[in-house]
């Protein structure tokens, strides 16, 4: 199984292109799309579940929340069948690698003192996530639709004042109309927890991004002895001009990034889609399923090895 996290304000129906050509390429994968807490069907307007959301809402309590949801038995994901992969666009990308970071930090601990009975991911991709503060744009989209009234009377007014009284990109706008839930009475409302976005937001900062793929990459077991391997794929934007050399630097500093891709010590590796805006899995779902499918068949390469050491052990005692 490989989860997939979608970024602030949108939900889990925006990868699901992506997820669905994934599985066709790899059917021996299987995508589970998670709605992070505050949006889509994890969100007041959808239900009451925001409601059940406490403070703080932060990176940690999203990973808890994704724990909570995959620890549930009827899913059949802990243990051995836990999620191989992790799969987050922006917001979804530094949740996935929170939530990596979590479960290594978990593995860690000897087994009589763990409490989380997931095993962590062996791969984490995290899809254009650019590490430190949100970029002053994402605070302006915060701002100019908190300030409209709600109900929303139409899409097209939607996009018509967004662009007009708050000049507004009119692409951002057009799929800011996406994230509209009909009420039933030709009136809209939004499928997202405004002050969760914002409060997800603020945590932004306080995230070390680097230290956590360091963390991640060479994680040591309760003993003292290396762990076993968890890969961390980056995949930039190249038309993203966030991406400074300043950043691309910190990252390349971290020792377990290896310039050659190909070695198969690289447990960091960092990926440049150069047609691609932000929405990487939109402008070149092509290209970064070239590089998902590539990545993901060492797992299975990896797994089909222990099933058959497993047979080899089995044969040889009986």
């Amino acid at each position: 199984v490989i989860v997939f996290l979608h970024g602030l304000l949108g939900n889990a129906k925006n990868l699901r292109t992506p997820a669905k050509k994934l599985t066709q390429q790899l059917p021996q994968f299987n995508a589970l799309l998670l709605d992070i807490r505050g949006h889509g069907n994890s969100s007041s307007t959808s239900s009451a579940t925001s409601s059940q959301f406490s403070q703080p809402h932060n990176f940690q309590s999203c990973v808890q929340d994704i724990i909570d949801t995959l620890s549930n038995p009827k899913l059949g994901l802990t243990g051995l069948n836990s999620p191989a992969a992790i799969c987050g666009h922006s917001l979804g990308g530094r949740i996935a690698l929170q939530y990596s970071h979590t479960l290594r930090s978990s593995n860690q601990q000897s087994n009589d003192d763990r409490d989380i009975e997931l095993e962590p991911p062996r791969q984490t991709w995290v899809l254009d996530s650019v590490p430190g503060q949100a970029d002053p744009s994402v605070h302006s989209v915060l701002r100019a639709i908190s300030s409209l009234p709600t109900p929303i009377p139409s899409k097209a007014w939607l996009v018509d004042t967004l662009v007009k009284e708050y000049s507004m990109n009119k692409a951002v706008a057009m799929w800011m109309a996406t994230n509209l839930r009909d009420r039933g009475d030709k009136s809209f409302d939004w499928i997202f927890d405004l002050s969760i976005a914002n409060e997800l937001v603020d945590n932004f900062s306080d995230q070390n991004f680097a230290e956590l793929i360091h963390d991640v990459t060479t994680a040591t077991s309760a003993d003292g002895t290396k762990s076993s391997n968890s890969m961390v794929q980056l995949v930039m934007a190249g038309k993203n001009n966030l991406w400074s050399e300043e950043i691309v630097s910190e990252l390349q500093s971290i020792p377990s990034f290896q310039k050659s891709s190909s070695s198969p010590s690289s447990l960091f590796q960092m990926h440049t889609l150069d047609k691609a805006g932000h929405w990487v899995h939109v402008d070149d779902v092509d290209g970064l399923l070239k590089l998902m499918v590539t990545g993901l068949r060492r797992i299975y390469r990896f797994q089909s090895g222990c099933i058959k050491l497993v047979k080899i052990q089995m044969e040889k005692k009986e």
